[in-house]
C-alpha cells in the first residue's frame, strides 16, 4: 500500500442515505480522487460525525503504477468507482446490535444534522430517560452511530444509588428542563443547539 505522507485535510462522505462520515485524509491524495471518490473538503458541516466506531463507509482501493491506492468513498460514487477499476469493500458488517433487554438498553439522542448517537445504558438508568430526552432504540431505528465526535453534552446528578452521569439531547428546553431538576450539564457545544 502506498503511504501517503504530508498535509492533512479534514473530509467527508456521505454514506446510506444521508450520513455524513468525517475523518482525515492527505491534501494531495484528496485533491486528486475527491470528484471520483465522492469526497467533500469539511468546511464546518453541520450533521459531519467523525471517528464513529459503527457504521463506517465502504472503501475503495485501486492498484496504480506507484501501488495499491485505498479511501473512503460516497454511496453514489461506488458503481462509476467499479466502472473505473476500483475495488468496493464492504463495512456493513461493522453494524453494532441494539439491545433491548438484559442488562443494558440501547439508547441515543437526536443530533443535529439528520443522525442519532447511540450508546448502552443500565436497565435502572433507563428511568432518567425521558427527562435526559434519551430514547430508547429498537429494531427499526435509523441512523445510529456509536462513538463519533461531536458528542452531546453529558448531565449527572447524585441520586439514592450515588451518582449518574450519561449523554443528554443536545436541545436547548431539555437542558434548561434537566437543570431546573438538579442535572449538572457540562460539555454544550452551543453551535450544535438547535434552537
Amino acid at each position: 500500500m502506498v503511504r501517503r505522507r504530508g498535509n492533512k485535510v479534514q473530509a467527508y462522505v456521505i454514506f446510506k442515505g444521508s450520513l455524513k462520515y468525517g475523518f482525515q485524509i492527505n491534501e494531495g491524495f484528496h485533491e486528486t480522487y475527491k470528484s471520483e471518490l465522492g469526497q467533500t473538503t469539511f468546511a464546518g458541516a453541520v450533521g459531519v460525525f467523525f471517528g464513529c466506531n459503527s457504521p463506517k463507509p465502504n472503501r475503495a482501493s485501486k492498484l496504480i503504477a506507484t501501488g495499491n491506492i485505498s479511501s473512503f468513498c460516497s454511496s453514489a460514487s461506488e458503481k462509476n468507482l467499479q466502472k473505473a477499476g476500483w475495488t468496493i469493500t464492504s463495512k456493513g458488517s461493522n453494524i453494532r446490535g441494539i439491545k433491548t433487554a438484559g442488562l443494558t438498553r440501547t439508547v441515543y439522542v437526536p443530533m443535529p444534522g439528520g443522525y442519532n448517537y447511540a450508546w448502552n445504558i443500565t436497565a435502572a438508568e433507563i428511568s432518567h430517560a425521558e427527562e435526559l430526552g434519551i430514547l430508547e432504540a429498537a429494531g427499526d431505528t435509523a441512523n445510529l452511530i456509536w462513538g463519533s465526535t461531536p458528542k452531546p453534552p453529558r448531565a449527572s446528578k447524585k441520586d439514592a444509588s450515588g451518582t449518574v452521569s450519561t449523554f443528554i439531547q443536545p436541545k436547548q428546553s431539555i437542558i434548561t428542563g434537566a437543570v431546573e431538576k438538579g442535572w449538572s450539564i457540562r460539555g454544550i457545544n452551543y453551535a450544535l443547539l438547535p434552537e
